[in-house]
Parts: structure tokens; C-alpha cells; sequence
């Protein structure tokens, strides 16, 4: 009777700590993905959007 006990306890352990495991690593993967959009959306931000062109067509397209 105590082993199943301990062993339930023990598997309900394991099961938090897989779970806040998975929580931790998904937090890091969208923080990482968020810095990598801010980056994007600041390198987007440093293009230049009008620039006249000789030609009359849009050279960066």
C-alpha cells in the first residue's frame, strides 16, 4: 500500500516537472521569437520606401 502511494506521489512529481519543463520552454521559444519580429520589424523600418527612381519603376521590387 505505501509503495503505490510513493510511486503514485513520485509519478505526479515527474508529471509537474515534465509539464513545468514544457511551460519554461515554450516561454523561451516566443520570447525568442518576438525579438527576432522586433529585430525584423526595425531592419523593415530602416528601408528606405520612397526613393525616385530614373527609370519610373521600382528598382527594389
Amino acid at each position: 500500500m505505501m509503495d503505490s502511494i510513493a510511486a503514485a506521489s513520485m509519478s505526479m512529481s515527474q508529471m509537474e516537472f515534465e509539464n513545468a519543463y514544457n511551460i519554461a520552454v515554450m516561454k523561451k521559444s516566443m520570447n525568442i521569437q518576438a525579438e527576432q519580429m522586433q529585430a525584423f520589424t526595425e531592419m523593415l523600418d530602416a528601408v528606405p520606401t520612397s526613393i525616385p527612381s530614373q527609370y519610373g519603376f521600382d528598382v527594389y521590387g
